[in-house]
């Protein structure tokens, strides 16, 4: 038999509110932003990382190097090791913080801060699924 709302108590009510909530999930260590291994080669910046940079950030590897492509107006491209090879010279320090923004805009989600998050692209628009949470925001593609 099914009760009525008026015959759960407020302990019940609550226990079956939480129930309902998705599951967090939790990690052990801290989030901390990845730093890139950068050397230069002739006119060209290699990241060394890339590929572990990319799956650490549970984003696809292109994602990634398109938003460098876009953001230092420049060619790149992903050789066979797996490294990213951009055209131009660009000390760490422009690709770490780059690296910086790519995550709070594109991984950290805005209502949480949880690092657990989903990037799938809708059109021209990117949702920013948040695995912690359930909290889906939109955001412009690059």
């Amino acid at each position: 038999m099914v009760k009525k709302v008026s015959e759960y108590t407020y302990d019940e009510l609550l226990e079956r509110a939480y129930s309902k909530l998705p599951t967090k999930a939790r990690s052990q260590e801290a989030f901390q932003i990845p730093k890139a291994e950068i050397i230069i080669v002739g006119g060209k910046t290699v990241i060394r990382n890339f590929r572990w940079i990319a799956d650490y950030l549970n984003r696809d590897p292109k994602i990634l190097q398109r938003y460098f492509a876009k953001e230092l107006a420049v060619p790149a491209y992903m050789d066979e090791s797996q490294q990213l090879v951009l055209q131009g010279r660009f000390g760490a320090h422009v690709i770490n913080k780059l690296i910086e923004i790519f995550v709070k805009k594109y991984v950290l989600c805005p209502t949480c801060g949880s690092r657990f998050t989903e990037l799938k692209r809708s059109g021209k628009v990117f949702i920013l699924k948040c695995l912690a949470c359930g909290a889906e925001t939109s955001l412009q593609a690059f």
